[in-house]
């Protein structure tokens, strides 16, 4: 083989290196996160961990690799042992998870839950860990050999960090969606063992000489003192990194907020530093090691402050560039992308090259590049807990990155005139940076009445022009407020309602507080509630009196946990289990809509228990409502459907699981409610009787089955909902109610089904009226599109007609009132007509006869 393809094959190979380990911490991290928790502490310990036997592994293997006449060998062992230990993984990871649920507990102390989350990842990684962290000093040492000047690091990091990027890409849009997380690590173990074997060939076929290995030791030199080399080595990678997390964790404020924002972001960053490597490699030869150095930091410090502005000013661009480009999933990507640019782009850059500089600069006489890198990737795995955890949550995001930015000054050496006047460049953006770092974008007339910079995410509580209340996480998504109180009130009543006699319940999600609340006005139920974002728990104040005030409710206590790892830890049995509305697009939000979430929840339920999961029908498309349908009847067989109101705005669907079938008496709520009180809230609800109730449902479970046969399950292993559903919140021109009318259109909805009939006269009455009340809900929807639509005529044929369909259903009838009402003011002959018409559909009521009468003759 001749010598050029020989070195070209060993960059190819370091490449498809780079693949693999991108590709194995991008699924390593989200497999851990079933079983350790989505807080914060678990998925950084998880970073920390991988982080940390790669440093272990570099320090090590250092020595022997360095020694080694024969590096080639070392290096395919490695990449052997990277890949045997991915099939191992592969099959483990069923039982890790088992392992981190029952080893995180319940309600765990900080303390516990960062160990815990940092062991297992860290335990369960070290032989794969270990192997990664010596592969760039065996590689260096396997590819510099033959080089003529020993300069190889640049072009490997390069070529490694490329490979990165394409893991990246590749796992995120590609890989993994099509095959999930078992078969993808399968294709990176693979991978991992063809590298090795092709190391090994290549090391078998050369001839190497002792000569050789002689002149490499010759031509080494010591540019700087061993420590102060490591120290900065070591706070170029803690610096690095803490930059990574911090702008990763702000630009979710602004991007989209999916896994495809995170690894747009993530590559943006990998490139920029394989690009400053790439220069180093072709430049760096030709200045003077200090001097190269403390530009390259000056460098790194001016462009981090005005990536720091650029970031400030992104929530307002990000728009514009997102609407120039259009809807779609190229359209949002190629904004994220130049989002993440402008913020990582230049000192990632920079970065790269910095890095490659210190590392080719600290090879000592025995050739071994291995402590260099150990130190680096130390800093690396302090950055998270030090920037992402304890300087985020006591300075806050913008006072982080200054200091992460001054912080290269301090790593200066021997500083010239010149040098000096460029760090005034630094320190005068500093100044020219906005006072506050709040990426909150504010209604008009809006007012900031509170925001929390939390650890995992932002939360900021909003009053709106009209002196309502809203909770936004992340300037992205809307958790709820005071200007739906009755909506967010029926998302516990509906379920509560459907239950004989609930004593224990349980509500993930717990927003404003106000479905929380709501819990607390049926006696004798104790409701624990579950939050993952601790700064949502801080805020709850701001929605009182509405949620009840939960932190001072005895019926209610409140849990700071990860939904799944709380179901199933937890020991208490509940008659009710209620999930709020989780953004499918959101990343990690999929999660909480997986078959395994779904069956674990089943396991909590006492004997006659239900489950219930609110979806949000405007934020999902056709295919995705079918996935979750289709996974929720893998644990829920007898499962209905139940809309949560009236609305084609923000339709929502009830999926209202039970253990066994239940059908229910005609009388049903008589017997349910009894309470005088908890009977007044539901009259405030439109709650107030059996067909308000029962004329919620929209789907029988056969209905429901025969709707999502067709479609694949969303699993831990192979997650549908987390990569798909952001391609819907993509398109702003789809309408909020398709999912709604495609449900309608089925007709669905069987009173058969869900009343107790037994020949009883009275009880087959209330069926047929229960029919007719539900046609004409299903009719009035069709007007309420038709007015959204502003076919104003459409809309009223549609609400006359519904109350012709059933003397029960009187909210198309009032709505003729309202219109007939607004019309005598200015067109009092179109009134007279709407009223007569309301008068024919439905003579029993009075009302339209007597407004029919008031109006002035013609």
């Amino acid at each position: 083989m001749p010598p050029p393809l020989i070195s070209a094959t060993k960059y190819g190979i370091f490449l498809v290196s780079g693949v693999c380990g991108l590709g194995y911490q991008m699924v390593w991290s989200r497999m851990f996160a079933i079983g350790l928790g989505h807080e914060m502490p678990s998925l950084l310990a998880v970073v920390v961990a991988f982080f940390a036997g790669l440093a272990i592994g570099a320090w090590a293997l250092d020595a022997p690799v360095s020694r080694s006449q024969r590096p080639g060998y070392w290096y395919g062992t490695l990449e052997l042992i990277i890949g045997f230990w991915g099939f191992v993984l592969a099959k483990l990871f069923p039982r890790i998870s088992d392992l981190a649920v029952s080893a995180v507990g319940l309600d765990v102390s900080p303390f516990r839950h960062w160990t815990i989350a940092f062991l297992i990842p860290f335990i369960f990684l070290l032989p794969a860990t270990l192997a990664m962290g010596a592969t760039l000093p065996a590689m260096d040492r396997f590819v510099s050999r033959s080089a003529a000047d020993r300069r190889s690091i640049g072009a490997l990091y390069a070529a490694n960090t490329l490979g990165a990027v394409v893991g990246t890409v590749a796992s995120t849009f590609w890989i993994v969606p099509a095959l999930g997380f078992t078969r993808t690590i399968i294709i990176f173990a693979g991978l991992n063992v063809l590298c090795g074997l092709l190391a090994l060939l290549i090391e078998a076929t050369v001839q190497r000489s002792v000569a050789i290995h002689a002149q490499i030791r010759r031509t080494a030199i010591k540019v700087v003192p061993a420590r102060r080399l490591s120290l900065t080595v070591f706070i170029i990678g803690l610096l690095g990194i803490g930059y990574e997390v911090l702008g990763v964790r702000l630009l979710a404020q602004v991007l989209e907020n999916t896994i495809y924002s995170y690894a747009v972001a993530l590559s943006v960053y990998l490139l920029g530093t394989a690009i400053g490597a790439a220069l180093y490699q072709r430049l760096g030869r030709h200045f003077e090691f200090g001097s190269l150095l403390n530009y390259l930091l000056i460098g790194i410090s001016a462009t981090c402050l005005v990536s720091l502005w650029l970031l400030f000013k992104s929530q307002s661009v990000y728009p514009a560039i997102r609407t120039a480009l259009g809807d779609g999933r190229l359209g949002v990507l190629a904004a994220e992308l130049a989002v993440a640019t402008a913020v990582f782009g230049l000192p990632t850059i920079l970065m790269g090259a910095a890095f490659s500089h210190l590392v080719q600069s600290a090879r000592q006489s025995e050739g071994g590049v291995g402590m260099a890198v150990a130190f680096n990737t130390l800093g690396c795995a302090l950055a998270p807990l030090l920037f992402g955890v304890a300087m985020l949550s006591t300075m806050g995001a913008k006072w982080t990155l200054v200091l992460i930015a001054l912080g290269y000054l301090l790593l200066l050496v021997k500083v010239s005139r010149w040098q000096k006047l460029a760090v005034l460049v630094p320190v005068g953006i500093m100044f020219a940076l906005p006072e506050k770092l709040q990426l909150v974008q504010m209604p008009d007339g809006g007012k900031l009445l509170e925001y929390r910079e939390g650890v995992m995410d932002s939360v900021a509580v909003i009053e709106h022009f009209d002196g309502n209340r809203s909770l936004q996480v992340n300037n992205r998504f809307n958790m709820g407020g005071t200007g739906a109180v009755n909506a967010q009130r029926r998302h516990a009543h509906i379920p509560l309602l459907l239950h004989p006699d609930p004593r224990r319940a349980l509500f993930l999600g717990v927003g404003t507080g106000i479905s929380l609340g709501a819990f607390s006005e049926h006696r004798n139920l104790q409701t624990d509630g579950v939050e993952l974002v601790p700064e949502i728990i801080e805020v709850l104040h701001q929605f009182e009196p509405f949620n009840q005030q939960p932190a001072r409710n005895p019926q209610l206590k409140l849990h700071v946990a990860d939904a799944r790892r709380f179901v199933r830890v937890t020991e208490t049995r509940y008659d009710v289990i209620v999930a709020d509305l989780f953004h499918p697009a959101r990343d990690g939000a999929g999660a909480l809509y997986t078959r395994e979430h779904f069956q674990a929840i089943r396991q909590r339920l006492a004997d006659g228990g239900l489950f219930c999961q609110w979806l949000p029908l405007f934020q999902l498309d056709q295919p995705m409502l079918k996935v979750i349908v289709r996974t929720f009847l893998e644990a829920f067989p007898h499962t209905r459907g139940y809309l949560l109101r009236l609305n084609v705005d923000t339709p929502v669907l009830g999926l209202v699981g039970t253990l066994k079938p239940i059908r229910y008496p005609a009388n049903w709520f008589g017997q349910r409610v009894r309470d005088p009180k908890l009977l007044a809230q539901l009259k405030s609800l439109t709650l107030m009787d059996e067909f308000q109730l029962f004329g919620c449902l929209v789907a029988s479970p056969d209905a429901l089955r025969k709707f999502s046969r067709a479609a694949p399950l969303n699993t831990d292993d192979h997650p549908m909902i987390i990569f798909q559903a952001p391609r819907f919140d993509y398109i702003r021109k789809q309408t909020t109610y398709g999912r709604l009318l495609t449900l309608l259109d089925l007709h669905a909805a069987d009173a058969r089904e869900l009343i107790q009939s037994d020949g009883d006269p009275a009880a087959d009455g209330f069926i047929r009226q229960l029919s007719d009340f539900i046609a004409a809900r299903d009719v009035y929807v069709q007007g309420l599109v038709a007015e959204a639509e502003a076919n104003t005529p459409r809309a009223v044929d549609a609400f006359v007609e519904s109350a012709r369909i059933s003397p029960d259903f009187s909210t198309g009838y009032a709505q003729c009132l309202t219109i007939a009402m607004q019309e005598s003011k200015s067109n009092p002959a179109a009134a007279r007509v709407l009223l007569q018409r309301l008068v024919e559909a439905q003579p029993s009521r009075p009302i339209a006869q007597e407004l029919l009468q008031r109006l002035p003759k013609q």
